[in-house]
């Protein structure tokens, strides 16, 4: 009697299996809730980062009397690609990669130049680099930096007029603004997502083959995020907009853009 109440007990085998199913039939429902609530994650720690970009821009602008710092130097005349050696020449001392991390009591990118740099560069969560971005399989660090975070590039090409911030501000009729759209601090893009590695997902079928820049433009922009890009504006705030919203299908400048990269010429494509 007591050995056919244990038997009674026991789950069979059809039951096991059942159970089994069900946990694979939950798993399946969960992992996809889960993979997209780690992404949001992962996207709101970036913006955390370009905010304490943009804290250290703004205080840099006060003691810099408002100067903006340069975007990138480099040796083979605007490939775009700076070398190791470049980011610790004396021409880059003022580029944001060097200027803007003591700000934030990080270092700045020329200290980073050797294995341990590395490790803190790509292998730890740190305000250089966006968490999203998956290293695994990226070329050799000792080639050059690979940035994830990058200068508008608009804003060295009008370097010569474009000295300081205070001369971002055109209004709602700056120039060549035909959607009249406000352009100061809170619309001008300061840094953003740009694409990091070749293997990034791509925010439009052609974009080109260029990565790791240390200043970008729309061209660039990084599809890591589900198709939002994390910005930072030059009064400090950072926003999460759509790529719909920043570019055409080409990857070109829309003029109904929210944000402003060129602010002496919005409207350039």
């Amino acid at each position: 009697m007591q050995h056919s109440r244990r038997t009674s007990e026991a789950f069979t085998l059809i039951e096991l299996l059942v159970v089994i199913a069900i946990i694979g039939i939950l798993a399946g429902m969960l992992l996809p809730a889960l993979s997209k609530a780690r992404a949001r994650a992962t996207a709101a720690q970036c913006l955390s980062n370009l905010r304490q970009w943009g804290l250290a821009a703004t205080m840099y602008f006060d003691d810099a009397d408002q100067y903006i710092p340069l975007d990138e130097y480099d040796t083979c005349g605007g490939c775009d690609e700076p070398s190791w050696t470049d980011v610790i020449s004396a021409n880059s001392a003022s580029c944001w990669y060097n200027v803007l991390p003591r700000y934030v009591q990080k270092p700045g990118m020329a200290s980073l130049h050797t294995f341990s740099g590395f490790d803190f560069l790509y292998r730890t969560k740190n305000i250089m680099e966006c968490p999203a971005v998956n290293w695994a399989g990226m070329p050799s660090p000792t080639l050059r930096p690979y940035f994830s975070y990058a200068f508008n590039s608009k804003l060295n090409q009008t370097m010569a007029t474009l000295a300081t911030v205070k001369q971002i501000v055109q209004g709602s009729d700056g120039p060549n603004n035909s959607n009249h759209r406000l352009v100061d601090t809170t619309t001008v893009a300061l840094m953003l997502d740009t694409i990091a590695l070749p293997s990034e997902p791509k925010a439009f079928s052609s974009q080109g083959a260029k990565y790791g820049s240390p200043h970008s433009y729309t061209t660039r922009v990084s599809a890591r995020h589900i198709g939002r890009c994390n910005i930072v504006f030059f009064d400090g705030h950072a926003e999460t907009v759509s790529l719909a919203q920043l570019m055409d299908d080409m990857g070109k400048n829309i003029m109904t853009s929210p944000v402003i990269w060129d602010p002496l010429n919005p409207d350039k494509p």
